[in-house]
Formats: C-alpha cells, sequence, structure tokens
C-alpha cells in the first residue's frame, strides 16, 4: 500500500510537472504535407508558415520568446507567414511591452511573398493597440480584405476575416464569387466560420482554440471555446472535400498544457489528385460543452494563491 501510495504521488508531481512548467515552455514546429482542391500544381510545395495565439506579455511569451518563434519560423524558409490572430492588446499594454519593440521582432519573420495578419478577439481591446503594431512592422492586416500574390507568376488569393465575436459576418459574403477559380486561402481566426466555409476556398487557416490547452484521452478539452464542441479543436479537418487547419497557438492563457504542446505549423500545399483527395477527416471526439468560462477563472485564482504562497 505504501508503495502505490508513493507510486501514485510521483505520478500526480510528474504529471503536474508537466502540465505547468514543461508542456507551457515547449515550442515544436509542426510540418504537414496537405493536398487541396482549387490548387493549381505549378505552385505544389508552396510552404506557409502559420503562428496563432501569441498573447505576447502572458506567461510564457515575451519578446525574446517571439524573437525565438520567428528564428524557428524562417529556419523553415516559408513562402508565407500568417499571424493568425491573438497578439493580445490588453495584454502588451498591461505588461509595458514597447509597441516599437514588438513591431521590430515582428519585421523579422520572413516569407518569400511576406507576412500577413488578421484580428483575434483578444487584439480589439485597447483599440488601435494591433493595428498601430502591425503598420509600424509593415505587416498588412487584413479585416474583410484580400491580398494577391503570385508564385510562379500564378495568383494566389489571401482572404483575411475580422474576428467572428466581434463582427457576425457571412463568409460567402466576404469572399464573393469573382476570383472563384483562383487558389483561395481564407485567414479566419475562429474556426467556427468554416462551417459556413464556400466549397471553392482551398484551404482555411485558423487559431483561437489554442487546441483546447489541456487535452484528456477521450474526453477530450474542456475549454474549447467553439460552439461546435471539439469538432473544430486542432489540427488538419476536412468535411466535404472542405479542408481547414487548426493551430495549437504558442501561448498558454490558462498556464497549463497537457497532451497538448505549443506549436508553429508549418504546411506544404500541392494539388489535389484522385488518389490524394480527402473527403472527409475523423470527427474530433469528446465532451461537447465549452467549461472555459466557469474552469478558466477559477483556476487562475488557484495558481494566484499557490504563486503567493
Amino acid at each position: 500500500m505504501k508503495k502505490f501510495m508513493l507510486f501514485l504521488l510521483i505520478f500526480c508531481l510528474v504529471i503536474g510537472l508537466d502540465i505547468f512548467v514543461m508542456e507551457p515552455n515547449l515550442l515544436i514546429v509542426k510540418k504537414q504535407k496537405i493536398y487541396v482542391p482549387n490548387w493549381d500544381k505549378n505552385i505544389d510545395g508552396f510552404k506557409i508558415a502559420v503562428v496563432a495565439d501569441i498573447h505576447l506579455g502572458t506567461k510564457f511569451v515575451n519578446i525574446q520568446k517571439l524573437e525565438k518563434i520567428a528564428n524557428k519560423v524562417n529556419k523553415s524558409q516559408p513562402d508565407l507567414v500568417v499571424l493568425a490572430g491573438d497578439l493580445d492588446a490588453k495584454s502588451i499594454t498591461y505588461k509595458d511591452c514597447k509597441k516599437e519593440d514588438v513591431a521590430n521582432v515582428l519585421k523579422k519573420f520572413k516569407g518569400k511573398f511576406g507576412t500577413v495578419a488578421i484580428m483575434g478577439n483578444h487584439d480589439y481591446d485597447p483599440p488601435n493597440v494591433i493595428p498601430q503594431i502591425y503598420k509600424m512592422a509593415e505587416i498588412p492586416l487584413l479585416e474583410h480584405q484580400d491580398l494577391f500574390i503570385y508564385p510562379q507568376k500564378i495568383p494566389v488569393r489571401i482572404v483575411g476575416f475580422k474576428d467572428l465575436w466581434h463582427y457576425k459576418s457571412i463568409p460567402a459574403k466576404v469572399i464573393g464569387t469573382k476570383y472563384k477559380n483562383t487558389p483561395t486561402i481564407v485567414l479566419a481566426h475562429n474556426p467556427d466560420s468554416f462551417a459556413d466555409m464556400p466549397e471553392f476556398v482551398s484551404l482555411t487557416l485558423s487559431g483561437h482554440t489554442h487546441g483546447g490547452e489541456t487535452v484528456f484521452p477521450i474526453i477530450g478539452s474542456f475549454a474549447v471555446p467553439s460552439k461546435y464542441g471539439q469538432r473544430y479543436r486542432k489540427g488538419y479537418i476536412v468535411e466535404n472535400n472542405k479542408h481547414l487547419y487548426v493551430s495549437g497557438g504558442v501561448a498558454t492563457t490558462s498556464e497549463m498544457r497537457f497532451l497538448n504542446p505549443p506549436e508553429i505549423v508549418i504546411l506544404e500545399l500541392y494539388a489535389q489528385t484522385p488518389k490524394t483527395t480527402v473527403l472527409n477527416t475523423k470527427p474530433i471526439t469528446g465532451i461537447n460543452k465549452n467549461y472555459a468560462p466557469i474552469l478558466i477563472p477559477k483556476l487562475r485564482k488557484f495558481i494566484n494563491k499557490i504563486h503567493i504562497k
């Protein structure tokens, strides 16, 4: 019995160390080839680096960590860098991060066809903080706007959405049909937009969920900020040949991670062929209710008490 209790104590300590210290401090680079519709085979291998949910100024992400992220991204030599929302206006302001310092680090992200950004739900308050930083960094901020890049002189359309929690937009209206035969990549911070995405979109890129932060086998995560539960929690998702990739994000706002380390995502895009077509991926299952609004405030109080002691 004593041996069992000792084993249980050690096991709990190891798990606790992983959840509160080891995993939140990790930063993995996840690489994946995906085969998407409405893509030109002449630009097969087009490489996108996705960095989501930086939340600069939170516990595990400071200016030095942001610079480390930029260095890791640049080593992959991406064609395009996507900053998929939640640089975090409030945290940057309250932690007194200088806008100029943040912008100077953001300038270090190097994509062959540049860097583009969108707003996340944490980027609007205080107002103008994040737009000003991106302006200083000379990074296009797409808010229901698009731009075109031309790898191998082939047009690729990049469409950026405003955040879904702040603007109840209709994807079909934002994207339109004028360029429906053009390879199109949509940047939508919240993956809930994906359910209504037009079929001709080649790929949708999102963040927001942080992959659920703490994930348990079978159960999934108790904190997925999505009305669809676990459905768009993380990773590569295909529904009726519509393609979505949800990054698990860089930061850890609950100050915990489990079986879900912070990540940078590197995607290589290829044109679908009859052999590589995926109509549907296996659904992500688990509990359906989002307990984040209930659990996270309580966990933060508990963590603060531990820190004080």
